[in-house]
């Protein structure tokens, strides 16, 4: 009886997993929430059940989510008082902990579940999203005439700061989830599909002019062709070559907007390179990435957003490097490590190690060696941004991660 109580519980997680999937192009607020909700019920189902039939993997995974959370929140808990300045920097890393510590009990929980009838509805969710996305972003480019769209991002205003690089993160995480699938349908339009799911996911990554997600994304894709068919050299090259084409027409049909976008990157770089201006957008993010480590706390200390604050603009009276960083003191440091270093010391950047060691390790030791495209996008991503920060990024790749892993895992038991 009890054992029937968990499936149909876990059959209930794994559908809403499936809704929030839908709502990332519609309102990520919701995806959070259904996030949030379906890690209470996951907790209870975890403490119900025997240890033991958890894998290793699996607990080692849970781990890296549960303790990259629960520091944000216990530090949170130290420095948020009724007096802070930057409320909204501080609700980023509740909202953010909330997320790990939740969904990291939603993969124990259904780690070892599998979903024979339910996981059908993988391929019509796909579609579903993919329309509702596709069309959100012609709306907003076309009709709303937005330079750069935001899809919910912000809820949908594309004029503000970061809804448009939040938009493009979102659908790169819901490109990789929807690749994985694709390249593992049994269909005879198996690569039809695959390509114009490709074709949809970059052209709206076109449309928000995200620089990372436009070099990022293609190459996750390649990566996933090399993993699945590596083997088989010349299924490879033919498969490269209608990516290949699908890329460059694409490419053609926005290359004044690239070419406007990386140009500007060599503009600002000079700028910041020659004369210290970190004025400019990448200058600023510069800027504030050498702020994050110059500014952090000595050793194993902590310290407020407040404190770091003042660290950077005691920095940008001394270097006209930090000026940009002196702007932006309410958001983070627009990189993971320095991100981390500066509010949490080097426990920050250990646990950060932790998070990033405990998916790969799983991603390998279960084999499922397709899902390394997640560790490594956030990876990469984090070079130039804070993927594991606030509620809309990490509840994209939370949502798009656990059902790829469910997806795989389904897969594996199908093929026994």
């Amino acid at each position: 009886m009890m054992s029937f109580i968990k499936f149909i519980g876990c059959g209930f997680i794994f559908a809403l997993y499936l809704i929030g999937v839908i709502f990332i192009p519609i309102d990520l607020n919701t995806t959070t929430k259904i996030i949030n909700a379906t890690g209470v019920l996951s907790f209870f189902v975890v403490i119900f059940s025997p240890w033991h039939n958890y894998r290793k993997s699996i607990v080692i995974l849970t781990l890296g989510l549960l303790l990259l959370g629960a520091i944000d929140l216990i530090w949170y808990g130290i420095y948020k008082t009724g007096d802070v300045i930057y409320k909204n920097g501080y609700r980023g890393y509740l909202e953010a902990g909330k997320l790990l510590v939740f969904s990291s009990f939603t993969f124990l929980a259904l780690s070892n579940i599998r979903f024979r009838v339910i996981s059908r509805f993988h391929v019509p969710v796909i579609f579903l999203t993919q329309i509702i996305m596709f069309s959100r972003a012609f709306y907003q480019s076309l009709y709303l005439h937005s330079e750069r769209i935001a899809l919910s991002a912000m809820d949908g205003n594309s004029g503000e700061m970061g809804a448009a690089t939040i938009a493009a993160y979102v659908v790169t995480f819901f490109g990789l989830y929807s690749a994985i699938v694709f390249i593992k349908l049994e269909s005879k339009y198996k690569w039809f599909i695959f390509y114009a799911s490709f074709a949809l996911s970059f052209t709206a990554i076109m449309m928000t002019e995200t620089r990372a997600a436009i070099v990022v994304y293609p190459a996750m894709v390649i990566a996933i062709l090399f993993i699945e068919y590596g083997r088989q050299r010349q299924f490879v090259i033919k498969s490269l070559s209608g990516f290949l084409v699908l890329f460059l027409c694409c490419g053609l049909l926005f290359n004044k907007e690239i070419d406007r976008r990386f140009n500007e990157l060599k503009s600002d770089v000079s700028l910041f390179t020659k004369s210290n201006d970190s004025m400019s957008s990448v200058g600023a993010r510069f800027s504030m990435i050498l702020a994050g480590f110059k500014s952090a706390p000595h050793g194993i200390e902590w310290q407020s957003l407040e404190q770091r604050a003042a660290n950077i603009l005691d920095l940008s009276k001394k270097d006209s490097r930090y000026e940009g960083a002196a702007q932006f003191l309410n958001v983070h440091m627009h990189n993971e490590i320095a991100e981390a270093l500066s509010t949490k010391g080097i426990f920050g950047v250990v646990f950060l190690v932790i998070f990033y060691s405990s998916l790969i390790y799983y991603c390998i030791r279960e084999k499922k060696y397709l899902l390394l495209v997640f560790p490594a996008t956030i990876m990469l991503f984090g070079i130039s941004d804070v993927i594991t920060h606030d509620k809309p990024i990490p509840a994209s790749w939370i949502v798009c991660l656990l059902l790829s892993v469910l997806f795989l895992s389904n897969q594996d038991r199908k093929n026994i």
